[in-house]
């Protein structure tokens, strides 16, 4: 199900429903941004389950979502950004014991085993890679477009910045993305 076919005001009556179809149409979605935030998966997922379980509570106060994908996100964001302060020093002992954050860990299971598809398994590796050497604000803004496939006025609303702004960082992010790739070259 995709983001349109939900009611773009989540209204008080049959909010279970739409709740749930929004469950099912944006976990697997919100799992996969927060698996390439965090290094650890199983946290991931708990902190994809807490934006659900916040975003209910805020529904049942009473409070009005207008669009519950980018509210959604935004919850999981700042849920993702509270998990970055906590282990900041602890990924400062990480790095400093020079650990590597295992890339494979973020890409999907793939059973073909084809020479195309083990080409486009290292790209996407070797793309990931890049994207997680880019500062967070371009990293964040080029996931949520192309990886989520947020619009930029979604975006927008999800990390409280002007549709425009958000656009400058996407095309600056691709920019530098793009400079890395050649670097590497």
């Amino acid at each position: 199900m995709k983001g349109n076919t939900l009611s773009s005001v989540f209204t008080m009556g049959g909010k279970e429903q739409e709740f749930t179809a929004a469950f099912e149409a944006y976990s697997d979605e919100l799992f996969r941004h927060c698996s390439m935030r965090l290094s650890d998966r199983e946290r991931a997922l708990e902190l994809t389950q807490e934006a659900f379980l916040r975003t209910w509570d805020y529904i049942q106060k009473g409070e009005e979502v207008r669009e519950l994908r980018p509210f959604l996100y935004r919850t999981l964001r700042h849920l993702i950004i509270d998990e970055y302060r906590k282990k900041k020093s602890v990924s400062l002992e990480k790095m400093a014991e020079g650990a590597e954050m295992p890339v494979e860990d973020f890409l999907p299971y793939d059973d073909t085993n084809t020479l195309e598809a083990a080409v486009e398994r290292m790209e996407g590796k070797r793309a990931l890679e890049v994207l997680h050497k880019l500062p967070d604000p371009y990293r964040e803004a080029l996931t949520l477009r192309y990886v989520n496939g947020l619009s930029p006025k979604e975006i927008a609303e999800i990390v409280d910045e002007s549709e425009n702004a958000v656009s400058v960082r996407i095309h600056r992010g691709l920019k530098k993305l793009k400079d890395l790739f050649e670097e590497e070259s």
